[in-house]
């Protein structure tokens, strides 16, 4: 794995047609990722890198997900 390659990667679920999650709410979830794996803390400072929203529906929820990882 190169220096740059993110080792903390988070799916980020809201109820769909909701507003996107903020930076901050990327970054809990990144750095709880991080928590689950015992790695150190991520530079608050790196880039975010984001996809989505794509449609997904769970049972009878739909939700917009996104994929958050940081370089």
């Amino acid at each position: 794995m190169s220096a740059g390659t993110s080792l903390a990667l988070a799916v980020v679920r809201v109820p769909r047609g909701a507003a996107r999650p903020s930076r901050d709410q990327f970054r809990v979830a990144l750095d709880a990722d991080r928590r689950s794996l015992n790695q150190p803390p991520g530079d608050p400072r790196n880039e975010l890198l984001v996809t989505g929203p794509f449609a997904v529906t769970i049972g009878d929820q739909s939700f917009d997900e996104y994929t958050v990882w940081e370089r």
